[in-house]
């Protein structure tokens, strides 16, 4: 319900701003860089191959603004993992919730593969075309049961949504709008992190600064990735050490 009404009240507010941000975003979208992809399709091999980890999701998982695929959030996860799983990594830039599927599904090494983990990285462009987050969450929840379902998923991953309202190269009245449909979106994963067992939010902070980016001032920089991937690791680190804690002595 308080969803549904903040929902409401940022159409309420957005309508009379919508010519300020239709010109103020089409002169941003001019002085943007354009970067390329290093990841859009990483396969990193590993000697163990129990362990295989599905990295999917948007344009920070297709590796835009990282300077080689040696730098990407594959790879840095890779890294300090000491090659400790066999990862598919799929991205696609502009990626939404409900396009998840589409992109595993076409995907010929990926669609067939069982996967142990994986981390989805999805919510930026989401709300940059401000998706009712219901249909997100709907979207979203049937990706993920179909991992755990069907690709035999037993751990999952979703790092914190991208910060958006803080993008240097975004206008400032659109972060404002930005920041309230990041909220929405954050609070229904949050809720199915609580609903589906083996999803995990990772909702841990980061410094933001000017390095943290790259020239675009959207996506991260080699050091945006590096700090991403260490905080996720971080993450599944913990995620095993409490499930080590709760197994009963022997």
């Amino acid at each position: 319900m308080k969803i549904q009404l903040l929902y409401f009240l940022e159409r309420v507010l957005l309508v009379p701003c919508l010519p300020f941000l239709y010109f103020s975003g089409k002169k941003a979208r001019g002085k943007i860089k354009k970067l390329p992809p290093q990841s859009d399709y990483q396969y990193i091999p590993s000697l163990s191959k129990e362990n295989t980890l599905l990295i999917i999701g948007e344009s920070t998982v297709a590796g835009v603004g990282a300077s080689s695929p040696q730098t990407t959030f594959a790879s840095n996860i890779d890294l300090l993992s000491f090659n400790g799983f066999e990862i598919h990594n799929i991205g696609k830039n502009g990626l939404r919730a409900g396009k998840l599927m589409g992109l595993l599904m076409g995907n010929p090494a990926a669609k067939e593969m069982p996967f142990t983990s994986a981390i989805v990285m999805i919510g930026a462009n989401d709300c940059f075309k401000l998706t009712h987050p219901k249909k997100f969450r709907k979207d979203l929840e049937m990706f993920l049961q179909f991992l755990i379902m069907e690709k035999g998923v037993k751990k999952i991953i979703i790092p914190m949504v991208p910060p958006v309202h803080v993008f240097p190269a975004i206008p400032g009245l659109l972060r404002f709008f930005m920041r309230i449909h990041r909220y929405m979106l954050t609070s229904e994963i949050t809720s199915l992190s609580q609903k589906i067992i083996p999803l995990h939010f990772d909702v841990s902070k980061q410094d933001f600064t000017g390095e943290f980016f790259a020239a675009d001032g959207i996506h991260p920089s080699d050091l945006g990735y590096s700090m991403m991937a260490e905080s996720v690791f971080a993450h599944f680190n913990f995620i095993e050490k409490k499930k080590e804690a709760a197994k009963p002595p022997l």
